[in-house]
């Protein structure tokens, strides 16, 4: 936890924070697509984000400054505990890295789920680091059960950390952790319950939107799917087969890797409101059977299924470029692509371009890494950096196979990312100081 000398400097350091993260460069509206589903109670989505809005509201306080000081205290809490456990360099260029990334701390300023987000797995990080050995304390397991309630990928994050703990070889009290989560599981559904008859999810409209979208291909053979599902399937790969088709043709791999994300969401919403009352009936009928639909995917067109989510994989870390593509050349379904293309509105694209190429170096040097401790790890020889390399590399994975690309969702692990790059760099350093001592 925190020593009591350093509780001063760390609420200092967080009002400092927030005043830097409320002046600095927004990227994102107050209001996104998704923000009303929270504002509602959706019934697709969970209930404690919802019900922090109305207790805000209710205290007559505002949101977005709750978002920052919650994001602020996250990120100097994560700093100050790689300062304890590392050094102050790592601790200073780790806050840098997150502090100018101005789409990450925009997220504290729109409504949507993503800031409590980030800022909770900050805080289970910063516990994980801090408590090595003993990660048996109270407040880290209401984080894990915070961060499983908050948000349906949570129990990917939360599986994440139990992993780590199970390899670190923690003295955890899995018992006690798992009652917490199950406890803040049953709270989630009480509110949940208060407010909706039924929980649904987009699970079906995921499912249907790749195999909708993969149906385009020359590969997908409709012969191979259930008789009912045959006219609206042939639907689909007459609305898809030219997509599919463009983006084939498209030489800028990193703007067709965005593209063909952006085209899935079409799949996944739009190409609803084009069918006929019969189709409609149809596509309610595979939706209500998803995972039928989702064996017959898997069954008949796992190459395409598989190569999809590898390139949404490599997606996570794109952004910047399809922007430019779609300025200079023809798309098909163009107005549905632009209500389905989320994210910044980008008008300077020489300054974006700088980004956009550290992101995907850092996505290569990220992978060497990864494979580099692996190789460590297999022979026992253990480093931190494995433990937060594995956390990004699961939770991007699970994230590329069951839904989207966008870089949206690189950013709840995206300050683990680099904390792993800079741990590893000091090791080499480290090596290299100690070479020329002996030298």
């Amino acid at each position: 936890m925190i020593e009591k000398k350093s509780l001063a400097p760390i609420g200092l350091l967080t009002l400092l924070n927030c005043l830097i993260i409320n002046f600095s460069v927004n990227l994102l509206n107050y209001k996104l697509p998704d923000s009303s589903s929270y504002l509602n109670f959706s019934p697709k989505y969970k209930s404690l984000y919802p019900f922090l809005i109305n207790c805000v509201d209710y205290l007559n306080l505002n949101l977005i400054y709750i978002q920052i000081l919650l994001l602020s205290f996250s990120i100097v809490y994560l700093c100050y505990s790689v300062y304890r456990k590392n050094n102050f360099y790592i601790s200073f260029i780790l806050y840098l890295s997150i502090i100018v990334n101005f789409f990450y701390t925009s997220f504290s300023k729109t409504i949507l789920t993503e800031s409590l987000f980030f800022s909770l797995v900050n805080i289970g990080i910063s516990l994980f680091i801090l408590n090595e050995k003993k990660n048996n304390n109270f407040i880290y397991c209401i984080i894990l059960g915070l961060i499983f309630s908050i948000k349906s990928i949570g129990f990917v994050i939360v599986f994440c950390f139990i992993l780590l703990n199970f390899l670190r070889k923690d003295e955890l009290n899995y018992l006690k952790c798992f009652s917490i989560i199950i406890i803040f599981i049953a709270i989630e559904n009480f509110i949940f319950y208060k407010k909706n008859e039924i929980r649904k999810n987009v699970l079906g409209e995921v499912i249907l939107g790749k195999t909708f979208f993969l149906s385009g291909k020359p590969s997908f053979k409709i012969e191979d799917y259930p008789d009912n599902y045959k006219p609206l399937l042939q639907k689909s790969k007459q609305y898809f087969s030219e997509i599919q088709n463009n983006l084939s043709d498209i030489k800028n791999f990193p703007a067709r890797v965005e593209l063909q994300s952006d085209f899935e969401v079409v799949a996944q919403f739009q190409f609803y409101d084009d069918l006929s009352l019969d189709q409609k009936k149809v596509y309610i009928d595979m939706s209500n059977k998803k995972l039928t639909v989702l064996y017959y995917l898997l069954k008949n067109n796992f190459a395409d299924y598989f190569n999809l989510s590898l390139n949404h994989f490599f997606g996570q870390w794109v952004a910047g470029f399809k922007q430019e593509y779609m300025v200079n050349n023809y798309l098909p379904k163009f107005e549905k692509l632009l209500l389905s293309s989320g994210g910044i509105d980008i008008k300077n694209f020489s300054t974006i371009k700088i980004g956009s190429y550290l992101l995907i170096s850092l996505f290569i040097f990220f992978q060497i890494i990864f494979f580099i401790s692996l190789i460590k790890f297999s022979f026992h020889k253990k480093n931190s950096y494995f433990y937060f390399a594995t956390f990004s590399q699961i939770y991007l994975l699970v994230v590329s196979f069951v839904n989207i690309s966008t870089v949206r969702y690189l950013m709840p692990v995206y300050p683990i990312i680099i904390l792993s790059c800079l741990i590893f760099l000091d090791e080499i350093v480290k090596k290299k100081n100690v070479f020329s001592a002996r030298h």
